[in-house]
């Protein structure tokens, strides 16, 4: 018998059996459909929760002294000073403090801790925010230290029912619990840059983030006004950080005759070390989701014992006609081959429209991963070599004079 011959036979025998083979592609569609709707979703969500934070520290990197050094004085401190060097050095696009502090505010008739970034517009060059609703703050707000802000739309729909309704209306903060309110006018809503992943835990805690000038907040808040714990720096060339952080403390080294008292450090180590998290958690979801593949293919291994053993006489048959060892081995082989294939192939098929689908139930673009959909087709079409082999075998060395006596 040739190849075609032995296809047709194949695809004879389980048109057949049309039940049985449906039910044991069932096991490869389901892993393969696991697979892909998993790493599909993992993928995007990773896409998602990482692509501000990763936006926000590329190409960036901060500038701290280390008080705890034997050789620190307090005129090594970072102030206006220090940035007004390193901006004159020209060798940075953006030089800009970077104040990280936390207020508290009533939410629904709680506190609840607020993440205030003081800015400038230094600052918002540097740490672009997207603006939902109204504006951003203005270049006289700084210099008048108004007392206006920008809030997440999240923390906005909290307090005023829908960010949109919060532009316009007063933010009540204040530095601590036994502290006064201050109030601040709320120019912008912009989106929270944690939003994807917000979504991803659940929404139980919601980060929230205000923004202030630095002169207003240093008027109100600040202890010693114009001292810095950080400085942030952009590169003129994102691709050569490296390079940017080395002038960088080339640039201290001569603005204060000291360079090992400051800490230089990417912006974008914690994102990445976040970001590798959520890779080692998708490719350990995917493995187990994988895992149903070899149940899959364990179940097409046994059909195929069952189906050697039904048919039994007919290998008989066929090989008292000429039919050798090696027609029988490829025929049983074809049709485990078949029913994996055309598994793997429906298995994709489900797999993306339940991406899709899921997708956009939770707001999760899915990222299909086309070493994922190929790596699947192959799989299964081994899997159905594999284990399709071991039953061919026992088919092709049977006995003719055995078989033919079966009943």
């Amino acid at each position: 018998m040739n190849f075609w011959e032995c296809l047709k036979t194949a695809v004879k025998s389980l048109q057949g059996n049309k039940i049985r083979s449906f039910l044991t592609m069932l096991g490869i569609i389901i892993g393969i459909t696991s697979v892909i709707t998993m790493s599909a979703i993992g993928q995007g969500a990773q896409q998602n929760i990482m692509g501000d934070l990763k936006q926000g520290g590329y190409g960036k990197f901060t500038v701290s002294v280390d008080k705890s050094d034997t050789e620190f004085r307090w005129k090594y401190m970072l102030n206006d000073e220090i940035i007004e060097g390193l901006k004159r050095s020209g060798k940075f696009r953006n030089v800009s403090p970077r104040i990280q502090t936390r207020f508290m505010v009533k939410i629904n008739g709680r506190n609840e801790m607020l993440m205030a970034s003081p800015t400038n517009r230094d600052f918002e060059e540097i740490d672009k925010i997207k603006i939902l609703y109204g504006r951003n703050i203005l270049s006289f707000e700084y210099e008048l230290r108004e007392k206006v802000a920008t809030i997440d739309h999240l923390t906005a729909g909290n307090l005023f029912g829908s960010p949109a309704a919060a532009v316009g209306q007063t933010l009540d903060i204040a530095p601590g619990r036994n502290t006064s309110y201050i109030s601040y006018k709320i120019v912008g809503v912009f989106k929270n840059p944690l939003e994807q992943m917000i979504k991803i835990m659940g929404g139980r805690r919601i980060p929230r983030f205000v923004r202030i000038p630095i002169p207003t907040y240093d008027k109100m808040f600040a202890k010693t006004p114009g001292e810095y714990t950080d400085i942030i720096v952009e590169a003129k060339d994102p691709e050569k950080l490296a390079e940017a952080m080395s002038d960088a403390r080339t640039v201290l080294e001569e603005l204060t005759g000291i360079a090992d008292l400051y800490e230089v450090t990417t912006v974008s180590n914690a994102a990445e070390s976040f970001d590798n998290i959520l890779s080692q958690l998708n490719i350990f979801v995917s493995f187990v989701a994988a895992i149903s593949l070899l149940v899959g293919g364990i179940g097409v291994m046994n059909i195929m014992l069952v189906s050697v053993i039904e048919r039994t006489k007919e290998v008989g048959i066929r090989k008292a006609i000429g039919a050798t060892n090696g027609d029988i081995l490829v025929q049983f082989l074809m049709e485990a081959v078949i029913l994996t294939g055309f598994g793997g192939i429906f298995g994709i098929l489900f797999g993306v429209s339940l991406g899709v689908g899921i997708g956009s139930v939770f707001g999760i673009p899915p990222v299909f991963s086309p070493i994922y959909i190929f790596g699947s087709m192959f799989v299964s079409t081994v899997i159905g070599v594999v284990f399709g082999v071991t039953p061919a075998r026992k088919a092709a060395n049977l006995n003719p004079v055995d078989a033919l006596r079966t009943e």
